[in-house]
């Protein structure tokens, strides 16, 4: 299953307020099948539904860096997963993903740079304002973060994960920021009323994060 390729574009919300990153990659909509294979593979530990998923974006990461190689970041950044929910679901399935991409395109991944300082509620099911709450003060930076990084990860719904991260590797060096995600939350789900673009347009990172 390939993901439709799109042209560079700005949504609507980043054109009122500028997230804390320049661009998002997020070649999937959240919905099926992809949101059945994503679910299965993230919650049920069954892998064999994220194969496809994960190779398919090494692939579109591949052309979009044929096409755009002023793109290509310094180092893939997992998502952290605070280490006690890691060992029950035995897998952070965002460094999965990092490492599918960087054994596609040879670009480094760690999984060691961000780290969740506490275990907290899951954001699925929050609204936005409770996900930001859910956030402050839960990630730290360990070790040097280079001037070009793409944050990874495997769903983005309201985008304050990806916010509070982006920032906080802002205050640490990075200039350019842009998130990974196989999958988004379409606009007007329930969970979210933030439309995430395919390929969010080149946006100047600053102000608050979404």
């Amino acid at each position: 299953m390939l993901a439709r390729p799109g042209r560079e574009r700005t949504c609507g919300e980043c054109l009122k307020l500028q997230p804390g990153y320049h661009r998002a990659f997020i070649p999937w909509r959240y919905e099926f099948p992809v949101d059945r294979m994503i679910s299965r593979y993230k919650y049920q530990g069954q892998r064999q539904y994220a194969r496809p998923l994960l190779g398919d974006m090494a692939v579109q990461v591949r052309n979009l860096l044929s096409r755009h190689p002023c793109r290509r970041p310094d180092l893939l950044i997992a998502a952290p997963m605070h280490r006690k929910r890691q060992r029950e679901r035995g897998f952070n399935q965002a460094a999965e993903i990092a490492e599918a991409i960087s054994q596609g395109t040879g670009i480094p991944w760690s999984d060691q740079l961000l780290q969740r300082t506490r275990s907290t509620r899951p954001q699925s099911g929050l609204g936005r304002s409770q996900r930001l709450n859910n956030l402050k003060g839960l990630f730290e930076v360990h070790g040097e973060v280079p001037r070009h990084v793409a944050l990874v990860d495997d769903v983005v719904t309201t985008g304050a994960t990806a916010g509070a991260l982006a920032a906080l590797l802002r205050k640490h060096g990075a200039e350019t920021i842009e998130i990974w995600a196989l999958a988004r939350t379409p606009a007007g789900n329930t969970r979210s009323a933030q439309p995430f673009p395919d390929v969010a347009g080149n946006r100047q990172a600053g102000g608050q994060a979404r």
